[in-house]
């Protein structure tokens, strides 16, 4: 079964102006594994393996820095810490990367922004970071009454003041056929999607770990 990775752009469009903006990226979809695939490849279990809501990237599926909005207007997907301080995806290659799509309401990010926070603690270094990224709706006051609550320590703060970079790159939940948080984004070293979860994932349960892992040792 395919599941559309979902932006807000025709995809067609994309391609037809990705040579000339420079994006260099490869317009495809996430895809859930077939239980053969998954036995081949990255260990794929519990709610990541066949019929969850982790889905799989194919090969060389470039995350970008920008979009072709058209007309001869590129916009960049960009993100900012608390200082204001533009970031895009490229910025992390050479580390596999969970990006992490919340926002402070989210009831489901109550519970794994924390989580993620203490694997932040146990997995950073030079091979692996979480990028917390989040929406429009919270302001830096919402965000830092957030982490103080939650008792947040290792995990950045970073905005998507717009949530255009969610807009264009969280994909749709696979049976929902929609956007939600929190959404959680795996890229490899190269700056390729590996997969994506929808939904609180678990990324740091016994088969999540194995899943990172999997990846983080092969930087």
């Amino acid at each position: 079964m395919e599941n559309s990775y979902n932006a807000s752009l025709d995809r067609r469009k994309l391609l037809k102006h990705a040579g000339a903006a420079g994006l260099g990226i490869a317009v495809g979809s996430f895809m859930v594994p077939a239980t053969g695939a998954a036995q081949s490849g990255p260990p794929l279990t519990g709610r990541f393996g066949a019929g969850g809501s982790y889905m799989l990237a194919q090969p060389g599926f470039r995350l970008p820095d920008q979009v072709d909005l058209g007309g001869g207007f590129i916009q960049r997907l960009e993100f900012y810490d608390r200082r204001d301080r533009p970031f895009v995806l490229s910025d992390y290659r050479g580390k596999v990367t969970l990006v992490q799509f919340w926002h402070s309401n989210c009831h489901g990010c109550q519970a794994e922004v924390p989580a993620l926070d203490k694997l932040a603690g146990v997995l950073e270094g030079a091979k692996f970071e979480i990028l917390p990224i989040a929406l429009s709706t919270d302001s830096q006051t919402d965000i830092d009454r957030f982490y103080r609550q939650k008792g947040i320590r290792n995990l950045e703060v970073m905005r998507d003041r717009t949530s255009f970079v969610f807009n264009n790159l969280a994909p749709k939940h696979p049976r929902l056929n929609a956007q939600a948080t929190p959404t959680t984004l795996l890229i490899d070293a190269n700056g390729d999607a590996l997969g994506a979860y929808v939904g609180v994932a678990g990324w740091e349960q016994p088969a999540g770990r194995a899943l990172l892992d999997y990846y983080i040792s092969r930087v």
